[in-house]
């Protein structure tokens, strides 16, 4: 891959010679604030030293320098960003904006970009340059699931993306920009396009950090990656971001309550859960308590009289039985009525009036009140949540902690301490939880911003909740959500995100939902949620009142466990992912290929076979259905499935 730097140093310009994709009209935003002055400055970005493979431009005012290094490594390019404090005073940074004019590439009929949400919950799905991001006009919906600092304008062809985006097209190429380390920052990369021009913001939020005088500060790396194959290109960014501490190489099986009992969850159900298993002589490798123990949402080690025995003598005949404890906590919240918010204020975020920080409205906790976002910087909060922590695992013998909401941890606001970014807040509030534990406690990030999470949480939620109904229509189009939690939207990032797994973390697609009763969802429906955890082969909880399983259930869950222990160690790849909101086609190179029907109605799936399809089937190639129910003929150039019913899948063995 070689790139070519304009050498007119009046405007920088980068062009990659195979294939043409050029980048030109570069300019530099920069927003702080000094004496209480807001400064918004917008400068060209020249050339200043010109090398053979790297590239420096600098921008400067009186008070602050931004020193702009621009790599050609073997198969990408990277941006380095330094950030001087020229001042003798200091200055609060809050965004560095590095604006392209014009990015092109080979021109194409149909052009795609494929967008990312901030946090687990966000909505993350390709769209094509003619159609525009919905956004709720519900403030508290996009704190709850997105981030107010980077909302979408809802306009056609502007598309907002967090950490990675990707635009191209399947004739084509396509480029993958994204965040690299150290993950200090939050990065957005959001597009615009006009006519046949695409422009591109690559937002750095430091979100009002405090440089000190003569500090020297490092911005998140940028990476540039084209390639014809969009799965190869993703591949190459994850490898290059990937955690720097092992992944666990064992996919946790478990049993958690949420889905089922939701907040009404109490120990009686939770012993019957567990003599139904043992009654059945079978085991999970966790057994997870969810959201409904505490007496309030922050006071987490004040338990409920729904629990009367408490916590620990669960915890303890969990073990006997030979899994691992799970417990559900939101460390970075507190409702208004917990006792840490009426006598701790102190330890909350501020906004600029000196109130604390909401993080989010949840009916099941409060429905006429809001819950608010908790100050890890603050040295007694710390001191709280590494009590709470050291009870949860030490005493009382958690050994698996599900960490929930966590993304208000990086709200912006007046903290204790602010010298650290946001992201660096929540980095903060997950080394605290994890110096506790120890290493050998499993954690799993769920409502988590994902740059900020890589290297801290063993698994992560890539998805909104799944719930024993298909799709959210009321909250969906009333509020405008364009996150609404429904098993459909769960699936759609399931298979957007699935190859973050293993390079980032494991993925955790949350629970599916086997009982044919007290549900909403088909059986179509539930073998669509299943086929999705198989190919993907991320994590696996069944969150049921087990005593509702039918003999063929237990049956199936045996065969669910094969299928993931055998898909969970190769890497699967969306085939489509460019081309619709929700893939249709997943390959997954342990020898196995998914094909899903999305639509409302039934469908004659027939699939042509081209780009990665026809590296892996021919015409010699038998599809043998895992479920026994269709016969699959593959020709030269398509295979043809079949009818599927409204929201069916087919999980396929290549034979």
């Amino acid at each position: 891959m070689e790139w070519i730097v304009s050498k007119n140093k009046k405007e920088l310009k980068i062009q990659l010679k195979k294939p043409d994709v050029l980048f030109e009209s570069w300019k530099i935003q920069y927003i702080y604030s000094i004496h209480n002055q807001s400064i918004h400055r917008i400068q060209s970005l020249p050339v200043t030293a010109l090398g053979k493979k790297k590239t420096t431009c600098i921008i400067n005012d009186d008070n602050l320098r931004i020193t702009v290094v621009i790599s050609d490594e073997v198969d990408h390019l990277a941006i380095k960003y330094t950030i001087d404090n020229l001042s003798d005073e200091d200055l609060s940074l809050d965004k560095i904006i590095t604006s392209i004019g014009r990015f092109s590439i080979p021109k194409t009929e149909k052009y795609y970009v494929f967008k990312n949400g901030f946090q687990s919950w966000s909505l993350t799905r390709s769209y094509s340059f003619d159609e525009k991001e919905m956004v709720s006009w519900l403030t508290c919906m996009n704190i709850l699931q997105d981030t107010i600092r980077n909302l979408p304008s809802g306009k056609n062809g502007s598309f907002n993306s967090t950490m990675f985006i990707a635009i191209g097209s399947e004739n084509s190429s396509y480029c993958v920009i994204g965040q690299g380390r150290p993950f200090n920052q939050y990065v957005y990369i959001n597009t615009l396009t006009t006519g046949n021009t695409i422009q591109l913001d690559i937002v750095h939020d430091f979100c009002k950090v405090i440089v000190s005088p003569a500090l020297k500060l490092r911005a998140d790396l940028i990476y540039f990656i084209t390639n014809k194959n969009i799965n190869e290109a993703f591949d190459r960014y994850f490898e290059l971001i990937r955690s720097q501490i092992p992944i666990r190489r064992k996919i946790p099986k478990g049993w958690c309550s949420w889905y089922y009992y939701y907040t009404k969850i109490n120990e009686k159900s939770i012993y019957h859960n567990l003599d139904v298993l043992r009654s059945k002589g079978k085991r999970f490798d966790v057994f997870q308590i969810d959201d409904g123990y505490q007496t309030e949402i922050g006071d987490w080690l004040s338990i409920n009289n729904k629990f009367p025995g408490g916590l620990a003598p669960i915890a303890r005949k969990i073990r006997t039985m030979g899994m691992v404890p799970g417990i559900w906590l939101a460390p970075f919240i507190a409702s208004r009525k917990s006792m840490l918010y009426q006598q701790h204020p102190d330890w909350f975020l501020h906004d600029s009036d000196g109130k604390p920080v909401i993080a989010g409205w949840n009916p099941n906790w409060d429905i006429f009140g809001y819950f608010y976002a908790l100050d890890t910087t603050h040295p007694e909060f710390q001191d709280y949540i590494k009590e709470v922590i050291n009870t949860f695992v030490h005493e009382w013998g958690f050994g698996y902690l599900k960490l929930d909401f966590v993304y208000a941890a990086s709200l912006c606001g007046r903290a204790y301490d602010m010298s650290l970014t946001s992201a660096q807040r929540l980095k903060l509030g997950y080394s605290l939880i994890r110096d506790v534990a120890g290493e050998r406690v499993f954690i799993l990030g769920c409502g988590a911003p994902l740059s900020a999470s890589i290297g801290h949480v063993d698994g992560m939620r890539i998805g909104p909740d799944v719930a024993p109904y298909w799709m959210a229509k009321y909250r969906y189009y009333l509020t405008r959500d364009p996150h609404a939690l429904c098993t459909k939207f769960a699936i759609r990032s399931i298979l957007n995100r699935s190859q973050m797994h293993r390079y980032l973390w494991l993925n955790d697609p949350d629970c599916i939902m086997l009982r044919q009763t007290e549900t909403k969802l088909s059986k179509e429906e539930r073998m669509t949620l299943i086929n999705a955890v198989i190919i993907t082969g991320g994590m696996y909880f069944i969150s049921d009142n087990l005593a509702l399983l039918h003999n063929d259930d237990w049956k199936l869950i045996d065969t669910i466990d094969e299928l993931i222990r055998i898909c969970s160690l190769e890497k699967s790849y969306p085939v489509d992912i460019m081309e619709n909101d929700i893939p249709e086609i997943i390959y997954n190179s342990a020898g196995y290929i998914a094909f899903f029907n999305f639509s409302d109605s039934s469908r004659k799936k027939i699939v042509q076979l081209k780009g990665l399809l026809k590296k892996i089937l021919t015409s010699a190639s038998k599809l043998s259905d895992v479920w026994g129910n269709r016969e699959i003929y593959v020709y030269s150039d398509h295979l043809d499935l079949g009818e599927l019913k409204p929201h069916e899948s087919v999980l396929c063995r290549i034979k």
